[in-house]
């Protein structure tokens, strides 16, 4: 990973961020549900937003790198945080910046920049990782679509401003048939439905996101008419390395819980709880290594399938395992709300779930190496 200095310098803005005002805020954003409105203002200032918008658009105009090591930094305190950058800009910025005509561009990706929040809307109560199974349609109507369907599990959902949401358009077609639509929350007959209670990542917004004969211009799609699928997969991939980053973050907040609490109570240093930390640095070093390497493919502008499914699958399935074993270390006192690790290991299981579960990942990655003829690493 190549950071040059006016990244780094970034970083450091976000390392103090994280560390001066977000990790005093964790628990009671976790415990209150509730949006942390103040951290989101204060990321735009600092740069969080922009880091990874092209400078023609009001960014920052750094590398995926630079983005990713951000949502990383601040995952070690909150994951709710992390997460709502994390989506804006990855799941709606990116498909935006890589497909999306230049007058979206102009319109979305400078308002992104300055902090303003935006949602990708494509799972569905039939759909989740079937993401082809979508209900939601788009008819033609003149120059432009009327959009009805429901969309349900939206991130961000409730405070975002705009959504890149999937429809049918050529239902014969299938999966070649989903077109993908930038929509504005104002747009009459789109409203944000219910919210739903959740074990961890409590200070996001994750809501349906509902479509009653929303009527848009064909200036609003993004990519060509059914080509959604496969933006929506191409999207995913950054998206994944997004998900591996925050997982990472997660897993360092938890064994720094290890170092520090299991010292001040002289429990790290017995020799079982030296076997779990090792198994801990060791599950959180090959994390790390191929999520680099999967950055490193994005900004190569080569195919990321295969290291975005690795990376997202062993980064989650490594977190789940790494904050059970701060939980066994530090014992009783992890099961305190007085210390953050009952928080990160509630925390880390979503990152198991949400864009594409670790079961997906795993039919990706077969599929990829049987086209490849085995491993080529």
């Amino acid at each position: 990973m190549n950071l040059g200095i006016p990244e780094q310098e970034i970083l450091k803005r976000v390392e103090n961020f994280a560390s001066s005002k977000v990790r005093d805020r964790a628990s009671e954003i976790d415990e209150s549900s509730s949006f942390p409105t103040d951290l989101i203002d204060e990321m735009g200032r600092i740069g969080v937003f922009s880091t990874y918008i092209p400078k023609e658009y009001g960014g920052l105009g750094f590398s995926l790198s630079a983005l990713m090591e951000s949502i990383r930094i601040i995952s070690r305190e909150c994951a709710s945080t992390s997460l709502i950058p994390d989506v804006t800009v990855s799941l709606f910025g990116e498909p935006i910046l890589k497909y999306g005509s230049e007058p979206l561009k102009k319109k979305y990706l400078s308002r992104i920049a300055r902090g303003t929040i935006g949602a990708l809307a494509i799972t569905e109560p039939g759909a989740g990782s079937d993401a082809a199974g979508i209900k939601t349609t788009a008819i033609r109507k003149g120059d432009g679509y009327i959009i009805n369907g429901g969309k349900t599990f939206i991130t961000n959902g409730g405070e975002a401003k705009f959504f890149l949401a999937s429809a049918v358009t050529s239902p014969e077609k299938k999966h070649h048939g989903i077109t993908l639509f930038a929509l504005d929350k104002e747009m009459s007959g789109l409203s944000v439905g219910n919210e739903f209670k959740k074990m961890g990542i409590r200070g996001t917004s994750t809501t349906e996101v509902l479509m009653d004969d929303v009527e848009v211009g064909e200036e609003q799609m993004v990519g060509e008419l059914n080509e959604g699928f496969k933006i929506e997969m191409d999207t995913l991939n950054v998206g994944r390395i997004g998900i591996a980053s925050q997982a990472i973050g997660i897993s360092e907040g938890a064994i720094r819980d290890v170092i520090n609490y299991g010292n001040d109570f002289k429990i790290n240093r017995k020799e079982g709880a030296m076997f779990k930390l090792a198994d801990m640095i060791n599950m959180l070093h090959s994390s790390v290594s191929k999520y680099n390497e999967s950055i490193g493919l994005v900004e190569a502008g080569r195919d990321t399938t295969l290291l975005s499914s690795l990376s997202k699958l062993q980064a989650g399935d490594s977190a789940v395992k790494i904050t059970s074993d701060a939980v066994e270390i530090l014992g009783h006192r992890a099961m305190s709300q007085e210390y953050p690790t009952e928080r990160r290991y509630r925390e880390a299981k979503i990152t198991q779930i949400y864009e594409g579960t670790n079961e997906i990942q795993r039919l990706i990655i077969a599929r990829e190496i049987l086209k490849i003829g085995g491993p080529k690493f």
